[in-house]
């Protein structure tokens, strides 16, 4: 909502009235970064990330179960080493270090960035586990449904 608020505010003001505010792409950068990072947390919790479930079409339980396990811990390894890169390396160029036109620092953000991958890739290794629990059952909970 916020960002959305900035974007017409800053339509308004450029196209409207003529007159563009300085540093109101600044700001949408960085609200931006944290609604993206919220969505990516709040998605993983409410399993409403977009996935296509091709594999589980054409093939039954026994080999969903090795696909599910081979990409889970990809995922556990992908989200941790990013979480790791953005907390370690928040910043890696002097200049690339702030905004345009306002000079806000980009570290924050990259931190916010990095709580939120660490969290889903904590999400994914807690699916890993129950998946592993159930390796031999019929169903697992965190597989899509039909």
């Amino acid at each position: 909502m916020v960002l959305m608020i900035v974007t017409l505010v800053a339509v308004v003001w450029r196209y409207g009235f003529n007159a563009p505010i300085i540093g109101i792409g600044d700001l949408s950068v960085v609200v931006l970064s944290i609604v993206a990072a919220a969505s990516v947390v709040y998605s993983a919790r409410n399993n409403s990330h977009v996935s296509v479930n091709i594999i589980g079409y054409f093939f039954e339980r026994k080999v969903t179960r090795f696909t599910d396990l081979i990409v889970r811990i990809l995922t556990v390894g992908i989200l941790g080493v990013a979480s790791y890169a953005l907390f370690k390396k928040a910043c890696g160029f002097e200049k690339a270090c702030i905004t345009e036109n306002l000079s806000l620092q980009h570290w924050p953000y990259y931190y916010v960035l990095s709580v939120a991958l660490g969290l889903y890739c904590c999400h994914i290794f807690v699916q890993l586990i129950q998946g592993l629990r159930r390796f031999n059952a019929e169903f697992d909970p965190n597989e899509m449904g039909d």
